[in-house]
């Protein structure tokens, strides 16, 4: 284990001293919504391979900003004072990191506006910017008044969005009512969409993203792709999905006026 000695030495030599402002480190897309929206620019020594993509909601402020694997080796070369993590990476890493100093902040599952609005504060405050994270949970869109409108959430392989879902969230609060009855994330049967046809379809995936929807995905069976042409369908920005940030409730905000317009 002498290896290991000279390599926690080595590292050590170069770790940073604490900023007032922590410099961070993001290791994934969910965590790089936070980073980046949250932290100054001159805060963020990286974010992830996946920032610029466009299943990432705040990409465009992710340009020119240095890029990095989730590898330890690769996170601790920075010398960040704190990683940011929601899935990225290896979870054993991260005692390794707290064992040389660098803070750790695994972002928690959320299911509700609440716990999106805590968790952005609980990270506001971790990097220094509580204020800014104040700002963006006081300007989170309220829930709409209940509609009475049932619509149906479907992703390209035919899976739907149930009561304890961040999706099931964003559908009550613009007013909507969601015909997943079941709880959870479920697979819609064609014979239940054939019996009981979706009025107003919620999606997300159709369309930027191909490899998404491989030969045997249910959004590519003739039955599902009729199902889709005669209902009024309502293209939700899937980059607002995927993490409990402040932005679910805009997703909502925007989803009403979507359903408003097409009547």
């Amino acid at each position: 284990m002498r290896w290991m000695g000279l390599f926690l030495g080595a590292v050590l030599l170069v770790l940073p001293a604490r900023a007032d402002k922590p410099r961070v480190v993001s290791l994934d897309y969910c965590a790089d919504q936070f980073v980046l929206g949250l932290a100054d620019r001159e805060q963020i020594l990286a974010v992830s391979k996946d920032a610029e993509k466009p299943f990432s909601y705040l990409r465009e402020r992710a340009a020119g900003i240095r890029k990095v694997r989730a590898s330890a080796e690769d996170v601790i070369a920075l010398k960040p004072d704190i990683v940011v993590r929601s899935w990225g990476g290896d979870a054993r890493a991260l005692d390794f990191y707290t064992s040389l100093g660098i803070r750790t902040i695994q972002i928690g599952y959320a299911v509700d506006f609440d716990a999106a609005a805590q968790i952005t504060r609980n990270i506001g405050a971790e990097i220094g910017q509580a204020d800014r994270a104040e700002a963006l949970v006081q300007v989170m869109p309220a829930a709409a008044p209940a509609s009475g409108i049932t619509a149906q959430y479907l992703t390209p392989s035919g899976v739907s969005a149930g009561s304890g879902t961040m999706v099931d969230a964003i559908i009550h609060a613009a007013g909507l009512v969601n015909a997943a009855e079941q709880p959870g994330w479920q697979t819609v049967s064609l014979e239940q969409l054939v019996v009981a046809p979706p009025r107003i379809a919620l999606t997300a995936f159709f369309g930027f993203d191909t490899d998404a929807s491989d030969p045997w995905s249910a959004s590519r069976h003739p039955v599902l792709k009729r199902i889709l042409r005669q209902a009024e369908q309502v293209k939700m920005d899937e980059s607002r999905l995927t993490c409990p940030a402040w932005f679910v409730a805009d997703e909502a905000a925007d989803l009403r006026r979507d359903i408003e317009a097409l009547n």
